[in-house]
């Protein structure tokens, strides 16, 4: 359930440390949760030792606070993968207009294809949202002509369960554990912002920053 905003301007005190992470991982749980939220759609940074940094919008499907978990979906196909597998350290950018807040995360991901996660997680998509799978070749493929790159037959209409097989192949989850959390309130009034660290251990650090 999602906590009231923060309200630094008209409370007594600052918020403590412990409330400012409580309210960041509130409103990534509704990210994950509302299509229409800022935060449903972050970017993603990875790094590439040919192109350098790259980035990319990914979409929130799973948020879990107590492992320290986020988690989207993809193409294994994608260059996001062998940007991962080569250095699985990454970074994920949250902006949220409505709430002033920026949210700056630093993660180590994991890649699932195949296995009991990504089995969860193929269960639950829509027939019609299987098909961003089933395309021909990898994204980015260089074509000829404008294209989906899916068959023509499908276009228009949604894989059967069976058809949707082949875009099972293709799918991956990549689940990011949050190492570092950076908050940023942005107000016309003067900004705040803190920082969140855990080590090896779990053991968490936190701190506040001059914006």
């Amino acid at each position: 359930m999602a906590i009231d905003k923060i309200d630094i301007w008209n409370a007594d005190e600052e918020p403590r440390l412990s409330a400012v992470l409580s309210e960041c991982w509130a409103l990534l749980v509704d990210g994950a949760n509302d299509p229409k939220h800022d935060l449903y759609t972050p970017a993603l940074a990875t790094g590439d030792t040919t192109h350098g940094p790259m980035l990319r919008t990914v979409v929130l499907r799973h948020v879990d606070r107590e492992t320290r978990q986020l988690g989207f979906y993809t193409d294994l196909r994608s260059r996001k993968i062998g940007e991962i597998q080569a250095d699985p350290r990454v970074g994920l950018l949250f902006l949220s207009h409505s709430d002033d807040t920026q949210i700056r995360v630093q993660a180590e991901a994991r890649i699932h294809c195949g296995d009991a996660v990504a089995e969860e997680a193929w269960a639950g998509i829509p027939l019609p949202q299987r098909r961003h799978y089933m395309v021909s070749g990898p994204p980015g493929l260089p074509w000829a002509w404008p294209t989906s790159g899916l068959p023509g037959d499908l276009e228009n209409r949604a894989p059967s369960e069976e058809e949707s097989l082949a875009g099972k192949l293709n799918f991956a989850v990549v689940i990011c554990t949050v190492k570092q959390m950076d908050w940023l309130y942005l107000t016309p009034y003067g900004h705040r912002r803190a920082v969140f660290a855990w080590d090896d251990e779990g053991r968490l650090q936190t701190s506040w920053l001059v914006p």
